[in-house]
């Protein structure tokens, strides 16, 4: 008798990887990724039920799902900055769904210590919804009390002016016009145990701002 596909009870976001709870009919067993972010999860979850659905028992597919987790480029990938920072590479983020996920993720990863710095660009959204994609994500960063936000450009400004609508202050939310700014302020607050999770890239070209903030400490 094959078991059910396999439902997610809680998830939790850690630096060395995310842990999903996950329960197959009775049973709960929790998968310790080595990658984090909701994509990460997705694909384990995912495997999971495939394995299971081939006959591999509960057991063995935990233990091989937890051994094939690997960060998925462009989706909260991590690099490890030489003074301890970690930047989460979330280029691939195109919704405004997918960046809010991230930034949950950034949140956890900072609860117990180090500052959270997010760098956003401008989302493609279909322009009945831009406006209020772009509000959202304002509102949800001051929320989760991210400590920096960084909005690239005029066409994700509403980031910012949401921000500053929903209590971010005393320079919390920066605008700036192009990468090269972003980077100069990435770089003069980043520090130990900080996390800068760059993402919401549809527009804007945030994958070189990754390279360079990685270049920048070879």
């Amino acid at each position: 008798m094959s078991l059910s596909a396999p439902v997610i009870d809680d998830v939790m976001h850690r630096r060395e990887g995310s842990i999903v709870t996950v329960r197959v009919d009775t049973q709960t067993v929790d998968l310790a990724l080595t990658a984090v972010g909701t994509a990460a999860v997705d694909t384990a979850v995912s495997r999971l039920a495939e394995l299971l659905d081939g006959g591999v028992s509960l057991t063995d597919a935990v233990d091989r799902v937890t051994r094939e987790s690997v960060d998925l480029p462009g989706h909260t990938s991590r690099h490890v900055l030489p003074n301890g920072a970690l930047v989460l590479d979330d280029t691939q983020a195109s919704t405004a769904l997918e960046v809010r996920a991230s930034l949950r993720v950034l949140a956890d990863l900072t609860r117990q210590h180090g500052r959270s710095i997010a760098v956003l660009g401008e989302l493609a959204s279909d322009p009945a919804e831009w406006f209020d994609d772009h509000d959202a994500l304002g509102r949800i960063i001051v929320r989760l009390d991210v400590s920096q936000l960084i909005v690239i450009g005029d066409g994700a400004r509403h980031i910012h002016n949401a921000a500053g609508l929903e209590g971010s202050w005393d320079g919390e939310s920066i605008l700036v016009e192009t990468l090269e700014q972003a980077y100069d302020v990435v770089r003069a607050q980043v520090d130990e145990g900080d996390v800068v999770l760059v993402s919401a890239a549809s527009r804007t070209p945030l994958s070189s701002l990754v390279e360079r903030l990685l270049e920048a400490d070879r």
